[in-house]
C-alpha cells in the first residue's frame, strides 16, 4: 500500500454534512470522494492551461477560424 498523507480541513458545517450524505449515496468513503474531486479540478486547471497556450499560439501566428475550417465562437 502506497504511503499517504493525511490532512485536516476545515469546512462549514452544512458543506460537511452534504460531503458526507454524497460519500454514502455512493457508498464510498470521504477520503475516496475528495480525492476524486480534486483529480476532477486538477483535470480541468490542465485542461484550462492548455487551451491558454492555444490562444497564445493563435495569436501569436495571427490565425483566424478560417485557417481551421471555421468559423467557430470566439
Amino acid at each position: 500500500m502506497p504511503s499517504l498523507k493525511t490532512i485536516t480541513i476545515s469546512l462549514p458545517v452544512a458543506m460537511g454534512k452534504e460531503i458526507e450524505k454524497v460519500a454514502k449515496e455512493e457508498h464510498r468513503t470521504i477520503s475516496e470522494l475528495i480525492r476524486e474531486a480534486f483529480r476532477q479540478y486538477q483535470a480541468q486547471r490542465n485542461l484550462n492551461a492548455l487551451a491558454a497556450d492555444g490562444r497564445k499560439s493563435v495569436k501569436k501566428k495571427k490565425l483566424t477560424a478560417k485557417d481551421f475550417g471555421g468559423p467557430f465562437q470566439e
